[in-house]
């Protein structure tokens, strides 16, 4: 998967931010798996459409670039005017679930280092279950952006979600 067959899914132009590109590069090297059950995908955002029936354009405000094994869709949120680059990661879950993931595209890819199964699912608190997995991405990311890693995903979203609080309430006002 290319980063130009993602970004051909998004309007108005948007390109990934450079995190998301080098998993691409990784991919390209390296192969799967990344980290647990995540893919890139071109899944676009013709997947977030069914999401926002009362507010149908409100799907524009996501970039979709990645999933889970059971349909769960990764995307950067573009709010408060921010670009792709500085924008957070959301999870829109197979089960309805709504998480914001992490600050930005760089946390991440670290969040991905860490070898969880089901990022945004599986308990952030708890030790991932794969991390001998990402060891081959894990050494690719932390060459390229000298990543520390905490030992649990708690850290990352934690501060995501304190950054970011008004996703679940955003995306639920505009559900229905």
């Amino acid at each position: 998967m290319t980063s130009i067959e993602i970004e051909a899914t998004f309007a108005l132009g948007h390109r990934l931010p450079p995190p998301v590109v080098d998993i691409c590069a990784f991919l390209d090297v390296q192969g799967y798996p990344i980290s647990g059950c995540f893919e890139l995908s071109k899944i676009g955002v013709e997947s977030l459409k069914g999401w926002f029936r009362k507010d149908p354009l409100a799907y524009q405000s996501f970039l979709p670039f990645g999933r889970g094994a059971c349909g769960d869709v990764y995307a950067l949120w573009l709010t408060e005017g921010l670009s792709p680059d500085a924008a957070p990661v959301v999870m829109f879950g197979s089960e309805g679930a709504l998480v914001v993931i992490a600050t930005d595209a760089k946390e991440f890819c670290r969040l991905l280092c860490l070898g969880y199964s089901e990022i945004g699912l599986d308990d952030p608190a708890s030790c991932p279950a794969a991390f001998d997995e990402t060891e081959p991405f894990r050494r690719f990311m932390q060459a390229r952006y000298g990543f520390q890693l905490p030992a649990t995903a708690e850290s990352i979203m934690s501060a995501a979600a304190g950054r970011f609080p008004a996703f679940k309430d955003w995306v639920l006002e505009r559900q229905d």
